[in-house]
């Protein structure tokens, strides 16, 4: 039976490879993808050659009253070309999100596996020998203890979120506190999202609209209440802002960067939040009920520290709207999107010694994200630190940084 599986298995490759020709995607994933991931490629490309007959069948006959015939040449070709494009880009994502997730699955067994033999080595000891046993397989226990902790950087939470009894909406892979924000969010209080360079709190802004089911509006940094509010142009037309749109017809609002921002805006979004209505320059509107915002910054909007220099001291007021949490980098999320083991533990540990010398240099994940994606196009691993690690680092430092990894 086995060996019966195994030419079957085989014979399906060979005959996917005839269809497909040079897959370097899927042979990439070729361990990994299922007998459905399969089947759905195969789809996939069968429904496009179908299309395509059809769409040269059709054109067969309408050709003789056709007079522009190369004209339609190009249109069906580009057509069919944006058609397939676009489907592959879709089944590619939805392939990466299934095999993140399958991996996950089997990730999660093998630690499950591995915490079992734990408690059965420390179960099988007892009496007056435990002592001896203990000391026997006191290694056996550190190994896999060490295993357990490598998989479980591996396994990222795969989040599916419910709000009362509407379908199940999959979020996907996401940072390791995005349950702990989504929660808080959907309760509409406003949250204040603080967190350094790169440690993903636009994504993760996005990644709950998405879970709620609603439009995602954003602003970075404004310098004009304008920017929120609108105005009418000299025509008397009314530019409307994506604060508004939010703001009157529901949606989720991301303000970035609030405490890089003019205050008196800051205070014009403050009156807004507190009261749930805000003069437009054309009329009052009330807060629409599904209006979710989310103020993103890097700091506490106490003012200016040694890192974030331009930031401005937010008023005492504006503070007291919002629920803080403290976003930190998600270290398991940065190594699996980087792909690079060993690019992503140098820059981790060096990211260890600037924090605890207290230099004042960032080492955001962008820069594990860069910088597998340089060396995956043969950019040599100096040139990559100098780009993306060290940026204007002085000798000494950078040789002091090294020295303490």
């Amino acid at each position: 039976m086995s060996n019966e599986k195994t030419k079957n298995t085989n014979s399906r490759n060979q005959k996917s490879k005839r269809i497909n020709g040079n897959r370097p995607f899927e042979d990439k994933l070729g361990s990994l993808i299922t007998d459905d991931i399969d089947k759905r490629i195969n789809d996939l490309f069968s429904k496009s050659v179908r299309t395509l007959r059809k769409d040269i069948s059709d054109f067969k006959k309408d050709i003789q009253t056709n007079v522009d015939i190369d004209k339609r040449i190009n249109d069906l070709y580009s057509q069919v070309v944006r058609k397939i494009k676009n489907e592959n880009s879709t089944l590619k994502k939805d392939i990466v999100e299934q095999l993140s997730q399958y991996e996950s699955e089997l990730v999660n067994k093998k630690i499950s596996g591995l915490e079992c033999a734990i408690k059965e080595i420390n179960e099988d000891t007892g009496g007056d020998e435990i002592k001896k046993i203990l000391v026997a397989q006191k290694k056996t226990i550190s190994s896999l203890r060490s295993e357990i902790v490598a998989l479980k950087k591996k396994c990222l939470p795969y989040l599916e979120v419910k709000i009362n009894d509407n379908e199940p909406i999959e979020v996907g892979v996401v940072h390791n506190q995005f349950e702990q924000l989504f929660n808080i969010v959907q309760t509409g209080l406003n949250v204040y999202l603080t967190g350094p360079a790169g440690s993903g709190k636009t994504t993760a802004a996005k990644n709950c609209a998405d879970a709620l089911g609603v439009d995602f509006y954003f602003t970075g940094a404004i310098a004009s209440e304008f920017k929120l509010t609108g105005f009418i142009d000299a025509n008397g037309k009314i530019v409307s802002t994506e604060f508004r749109k939010a703001y009157e017809n529901g949606g989720l609002f991301l303000f970035d960067e609030i405490d890089g921002s003019f205050p008196q805006a800051v205070l014009a979004f403050n009156a807004a939040l507190a009261n749930d209505y805000m003069d437009f320059p054309d009329k009052r509107i009330k807060r629409h009920k599904n209006f979710y915002c989310i103020a993103a910054a890097n700091t506490y909007g106490q003012g200016a520290d040694r890192q974030y220099v331009g930031r401005n001291q937010l008023d005492a007021a504006s503070i007291d709207r919002f629920v803080f949490v403290d976003w930190k980098y998600d270290e398991g999320l940065e190594r699996k999107l980087s792909n690079n083991d060993n690019w992503v533990d140098f820059v981790q540990s060096v990211r260890q010694v600037v924090e605890n010398k207290e230099i004042r240099h960032i080492v955001s994940p962008r820069a594990s994200f860069f910088g597998a994606e340089l060396l995956r196009n043969g950019i040599t691993q100096e040139i990559v630190e100098d780009s993306v690690l060290w940026k204007g680092l002085d000798n000494a430092t950078i040789q002091l940084i090294k020295n303490n990894m």
